[in-house]
């Protein structure tokens, strides 16, 4: 090969792959907003609507509306930069009284270890299943030990992510994006787990801890 065309090759080549690459990740946005939107169809939410940024590149999609009377929303949002940027899916629903309630479910593992070295203070619920599974904290653990009936504790089951309240808010957040039907159908159920913890937040609420 005649060496003077190396130069232009690698131009080439470099436009190739850079093509590529906005081919793929234009692919991805637009599967992702069409997983959301189906979502949240099923759900009865609105997609927002969003101008792609050079005519192919959606941002993160966003879905809201009213679900047993509370505000509800489906979004991703990203933590960290550079190497160490984690995309999050995320779905949050908002009580209809705020008593002061706080409350964390995360699953078992190195990171719950970690936390209670530093202090964390775990509550034992009172299902050995639950209580290997998930790590619970609280600021009122006779309260959310009552309310927390066996019905709810097994809806738990199917989920890898974490439930918190905080700030008047319910969320349910793992890590990704809306870009896979069993992610999607995951987020589905997580809907209606959200709107039964946010049915405790105003019980709280409303009758001063006492269920």
């Amino acid at each position: 090969m005649n060496e003077a065309y190396l130069p232009a090759l690698m131009v080439v080549g470099f436009v190739a792959f850079f093509g590529l690459i906005l081919f793929l990740g234009a692919k991805a946005s637009a599967r992702n907003r069409e997983r959301v939107g189906q979502l949240a169809g099923r759900l009865g939410l609105e997609l927002e609507t969003a101008k792609p940024a050079l005519g192919v590149f959606y941002p993160s999609p966003r879905a809201s509306g009213r679900i047993r009377g509370k505000a509800v929303a489906l979004y991703n949002y990203t933590t960290g930069s550079g190497k160490s940027r984690t995309t999050w899916a995320a779905v949050s629903v908002t009580p209809a009284a705020d008593g002061g309630l706080t409350f964390g479910f995360g699953r078992q593992g190195l990171g719950t270890k970690l936390q209670e070295l530093f202090g964390a203070r775990e509550i034992v619920v009172g299902s050995p299943e639950f209580d290997a599974a998930w790590f619970v904290q609280t600021n009122a653990p006779d309260f959310l030990r009552t309310a927390l009936l066996p019905e709810l504790l097994e809806k738990f089951r199917e989920f890898r992510g974490a439930f918190k309240l905080e700030r008047a808010q319910v969320t349910y957040v793992e890590m990704g994006q809306f870009d896979s039907e069993e992610r999607c159908r995951r987020f589905e159920n997580a809907v209606g787990l959200a709107c039964d913890l946010a049915d405790i937040a105003e019980v709280y609420a409303r009758h001063g801890g006492r269920v």
